[in-house]
């Protein structure tokens, strides 16, 4: 919990504030103290599971989609978007 708290702010880093949105300060506040979080959780739930995945994924040839699936799309839904844009 303490570092869910401690790396969400790598969030903020990553996300452009879009004030051209008709969000209200709750949703944006909820955004951030609540969805970002879990996404950081999200995504090392997805790298812990990639990892697992290899024993099939590798002979498969399937490790570029697995890394896309469980790690890059939490990632870039998570950290990447704009602070606005749910």
């Amino acid at each position: 919990m303490v570092l869910s708290f401690a790396f969400s702010s790598y969030g903020l880093l990553f996300a452009k504030d879009d004030s051209s949105g008709d969000l209200s300060t709750p949703e944006v506040v909820g955004d951030l103290l609540w969805v970002r979080p879990l996404g950081i959780m999200q995504i090392a739930l997805g790298a812990t599971a990639f990892v697992i995945s290899l024993p099939a994924t590798i002979p498969l040839k399937k490790t570029d989609q697995a890394k896309e699936f469980l790690m890059m799309y939490p990632y870039y839904y998570f950290l990447k978007r704009p602070l606005r844009e749910l």
